[in-house]
């Protein structure tokens, strides 16, 4: 009979709030709910952040090393490389997203491990969607991927074609979706009045939100020239996006003022209340042209926000309803789907949200996710 892994250390590119490190961390805290016995270890290769705070307040051994983005500081993986070295048998190395799949896989090799595991967290790597120095990583680890891993996790299905297409080794590939924490993220009433009162909100708006980073996989142009079409129909809207680097984005803003709508945008940075910002909404929408599995999608329905979403990644999977998927980089599409929402009676509103939250329970739990990552370690 296969055995319990007694340690998985986790190796990912830096703790600040997003899919992956979200998902890490709750998978840490369902882990150590059902099994305390396996030791679990966080390796940021850069920075940590809210993320890792989290986890230094729940007790977890997190060490971020401080990896320059130009690998000029080489040394800083000394504490890494000795832990490597010195692992039980039958460990497990898990690496998350590219620069950690490559530098912590092949620090973990070298060590002595053969028991790695790679995890993939999204479906785009053209040149719109991510930077040339990650594009080369993505090729290095295409030819490591048939003898350095043992399985490539991926979170979306789309994924495995894309990257089996750039070279990537289909028979290491296994998919295990997300899961999501629906004691956190639910409907919050008191949350909803407050958020709403901070920003200015009355209750007869209609706010239109999405929770995204500036960056070109979100697609965050698309929302705004979706948020102009909508707006000419509903002049009662109003329209919110809360990330890392959006309030300082220039281009974007740019974009929001030809539009005229620099009245009925709010831009907020990174949000550590996110299941109360989700709870202000009356609509989230997904403008991204870019996913693996979106987390920030399956989180709205877990708060029972009615959703639309451009059909990235596994959106469609997810969301389950393709009345309001629309194709990506489409903003007439976006915006015909979510006028088409927001003109249903409140109380059929309601009821779609609450069944988003149903689908989110029944087929998404974070608990049945850490039993197939569990299984998939016994395996190996």
């Amino acid at each position: 009979m296969s055995r319990m892994p007694p340690e998985v250390v986790h190796i990912i590119t830096g703790l600040q709030q997003g899919g992956a490190e979200s998902m890490l961390h709750k998978l840490l805290t369902e882990a150590r709910q059902q099994n305390p016995e396996i030791r679990q270890s966080v390796y940021a290769l850069g920075q940590s952040g809210v993320v890792g705070e989290r986890l230094c307040a729940q007790g977890f051994e997190v060490r971020a090393l401080g990896l320059s983005p130009r690998l000029g500081n080489p040394w800083v993986l000394r504490p890494l490389w000795q832990h490597l070295r010195q692992l039980p048998p039958d460990s497990v190395v898990q690496t998350w997203m590219y620069h950690a799949d490559l530098i912590g896989g092949l620090l973990a090799y070298a060590a002595g491990q053969r028991r790695i595991v790679w995890n993939i967290r999204q479906s785009g790597i053209g040149p719109a969607d991510i930077g040339r120095m990650t594009r080369w990583v993505v090729g290095l680890c295409a030819r490591l991927s048939h003898r350095l891993p043992r399985k490539i996790i991926t979170n979306a299905r789309t994924a495995q074609a894309v990257h089996v297409a750039a070279g990537y080794a289909a028979s290491r590939f296994t998919w295990i979706g997300n899961g999501f924490d629906t004691q956190r993220f639910s409907f919050q009433p008191e949350g909803r009045r407050r958020v709403r009162e901070q920003l200015g909100v009355s209750d007869q708006a209609l706010l239109i939100g999405n929770v995204a980073r500036h960056d070109p996989q979100k697609d965050l142009g698309n929302f705004v020239a979706m948020a102009r079409q909508v707006h000419q129909r509903q002049r009662h809207t109003r329209f919110l996006i809360a990330g890392r680097g959006v309030p300082s984005s220039a281009p974007l803003r740019t974009q929001i003022a030809a539009a005229g709508l620099e009245q009925a945008f709010l831009l907020l940075d990174e949000q550590q209340d996110v299941p109360a910002l989700m709870s202000a909404l009356d609509l989230f929408c997904l403008s991204s042209r870019a996913e693996g599995f979106p987390n920030v999608l399956g989180e709205a329905m877990a708060c029972e926000r009615p959703c639309v979403s451009s059909d990235c990644g596994d959106a469609g999977a997810v969301l389950g309803d393709p009345r309001w998927i629309a194709p990506t980089g489409d903003p007439e599409a976006l915006a015909d789907r979510v006028c088409a929402l927001l003109a249903l009676p409140v109380a059929q509103r309601l009821q779609l949200g609450a069944g988003h939250r149903q689908r989110i329970q029944s087929s998404f739990s974070v608990a049945s996710i850490w039993r197939d990552y569990l299984h998939l370690y016994r395996s190996l």
